[in-house]
């Protein structure tokens, strides 16, 4: 069984049908203190449970651990960073997980995303898995974008138009603010 750590709904579709193909059992694993605000991560993880029920997957969430606080101490005063640390402590996070529950691998949603630094999730997912004794199944799931956009609106997910942290959701909107000064 490979654990697959899942940032929402949408981007684990394809994901997890990919790993299905392969004849890899999934145990879904939602740890995502990065979210912000509240109401985003349970919108996320509503649109994940609903995701999981079409998939016919297990998830366990890590709601108790919720606390923004944690990322936001890793990305302070290294905001250009913040996608490193934010990678290394879900995907630390998700290899004791599956070590605890006597699983050999894991990947990550994060590897379905055009917008994520590939290189720097395989190397701090392969690292954290051998930490643990896993395998950490690299693939360029991006190759079910399109799909998984698709199959999303067929399952009238919801859909987050940002990363997820505080400051992926500024500079998404933070330039309806700059028109608004310099209007």
């Amino acid at each position: 069984m490979v654990l697959v750590h899942a940032c929402c709904g949408p981007c684990s579709i394809t994901v997890v049908q990919g790993l299905q193909a392969q004849g890899h059992a999934v145990q879904g694993f939602y740890y995502n203190p990065n979210i912000h605000p509240l109401m985003e991560y349970l919108r996320r993880r509503e649109a994940l449970e609903a995701a999981a029920k079409q998939l016919e997957i297990p998830v366990i969430y890590a709601d108790a651990e919720y606390d923004p606080a944690v990322f936001l101490r890793l990305a302070a005063f290294r905001e250009k960073e913040r996608c490193a640390h934010c990678y290394r402590l879900r995907l630390e996070r998700a290899a004791l997980e599956a070590r605890s529950r006597g699983l050999t691998a894991m990947t990550t949603t994060l590897l379905y995303s055009k917008y994520q630094d590939h290189a720097a999730i395989r190397a701090i997912g392969e690292e954290a898995a051998k930490a643990q004794g896993l395998e950490f199944l690299y693939e360029d799931f991006r190759t079910g974008w399109d799909e998984g956009i698709r199959l999303s609106k067929d399952w009238g997910l919801y859909r987050q138009p940002y990363c997820g942290c505080i400051f992926s959701e500024y500079e998404r909107y933070g330039k309806k603010l700059r028109m608004l000064c310099n209007g």
